[in-house]
């Protein structure tokens, strides 16, 4: 049997041997080499590392070295919490790319607080409590009945209390928090002057509005005087709901909040939206037409406003709020105006028919008949009148008389 040479089997074993897969050790994941050290450096053993990242997970714990050993995915950001029954971090260390090196973290001796905030009168429930450091919040809460605050766990350090509550000036407080200590909190109540301007921004500029009733809550009403303004005083760090009415106004709220210094509120208050009609002709001869203005709650013409006769829209107002309307048929007929859903007043307008549908006055005159239609008044054989032979012949008798007197 015909056997290779062995020179010729590794040749071709060099030339196969390239195209063959190289297996590589994998570079996807990074080992963090995680030291816990207190404030003072010393290293702290039995402490718990919780290493997130965005799609998983891992933990550990550190030696008595203060030292462990954590495998994350290369290049992930981690957040590293530790827990240690001792001591406590306020906020996870982040490593914002992971690759193999080390990283030191920081822990502090485990404190907390508790407040009492009282005033004058004893304890103050209810109160609203920030802790916060270097601009970071990291507890807030609020007083119990008894006005006792108790915070949880914080890392020991100097920390800014604040404490606020409606009707008091804002607390603010710095305190060092190591262990477990107790703290007071005195807060002072107080008020603040609020000036409201009322004005109508109907005109240019705006005008006073003298005579408004202005209340801020149910601590404060007054009215504006005839500049349109009004002071009133009301407690601190309170929001209230600020109201202006006014007969013929559009009531007017919003939500305002009094600080602790003095401050002013403008406040527009606008009339009423209302339509007034009026005819210039409220009797015409049907056929005729009559003019009508529609003016709104300043007196000003109401422009494009709808014309309604007998229910019938025909027409729009013209710039001045004025249009003609021609009344066709004989009768009462009413018409009134609407625009942007403000209906005017109704007008009536009579139309008299051509031809005598209204009855004309007559003149009496003696010896006529009030009824007659031109033809003069006769008498009658029965009449006490005389006829127009028997006058002429009275008279040629009193003329003879007369003639033979000479």
């Amino acid at each position: 049997m015909f056997r290779p040479p062995t020179v010729l089997c590794v040749t071709l074993l060099l030339l196969v041997a390239p195209a063959a897969p190289v297996a590589a050790q994998s570079s996807d994941t990074a080992t963090l080499t995680v030291t816990v050290r207190d404030a003072d450096g010393d290293p702290v053993g039995d402490a718990d590392l919780d290493a997130t990242w965005s799609d998983g997970s891992t933990t550990a714990t550190t030696a008595a070295n203060g030292k462990a050993f954590v495998d994350v995915p290369a290049d992930a950001e981690v957040e590293i919490a530790v827990t240690h029954p001792r001591y406590v971090r306020n906020s996870p260390y982040v490593v914002e790319s992971a690759s193999e090196r080390e990283v030191e973290i920081v822990v502090y001796r485990r404190s907390s607080v508790r407040l009492e905030v009282n005033d004058d009168d004893g304890s103050v429930a209810d109160a609203s409590v920030r802790i916060e450091r270097g601009g970071l919040t990291y507890e807030t809460g609020t007083t119990g009945p008894d006005g006792v605050f108790e915070s949880d766990d914080l890392q020991a350090g100097t920390y800014t209390i604040v404490v606020r509550k409606p009707g008091y000036y804002v607390r603010r407080k710095s305190i060092d928090i190591e262990g477990s200590i107790t703290n007071r909190v005195a807060l002072r109540r107080g008020s603040a002057p609020v000036t409201v301007r009322v004005a109508d921004p109907y005109f240019d500029p705006p005008r006073s509005v003298s005579g408004a009733t202005v209340s801020l809550g149910d601590v404060a009403t007054d009215r504006t005087n005839r500049t349109g303004n009004v002071t009133v005083t009301a407690p601190v760090n309170t929001e209230y709901t600020l109201r202006v009415t006014r007969d013929g106004y559009r009531t007017v709220e919003r939500e305002v909040t009094v600080d602790e210094t003095a401050e002013t509120v403008t406040v527009d208050l606008t009339r009423t939206r209302s339509i007034t009609l009026e005819a210039v002709n409220e009797r015409v001869v049907a056929g005729e037409r009559t003019v009508l203005r529609a003016t709104n709650a300043y007196g000003d013409g109401a422009a494009v406003a709808a014309v309604f006769l007998d229910g019938e829209r025909v027409g729009t107002t013209d710039g001045n709020g004025e249009v003609t309307v021609r009344i066709a048929d004989p009768g009462t007929h009413t018409l009134y105006v609407s625009k942007d859903g403000v209906r005017s007043n109704e007008v009536q307008v009579e139309a008299i028919g051509d031809g005598g549908t209204a009855t004309p006055s007559v003149t009496e005159t003696a010896g006529t008949d009030p009824t007659a239609t031109g033809t003069p008044a006769t008498t009658t054989g029965t009449s006490p009148g005389f006829g127009a032979f028997p006058a002429l012949f009275a008279i040629l008798a009193l003329l003879a008389v007369a003639c033979g007197r000479r």
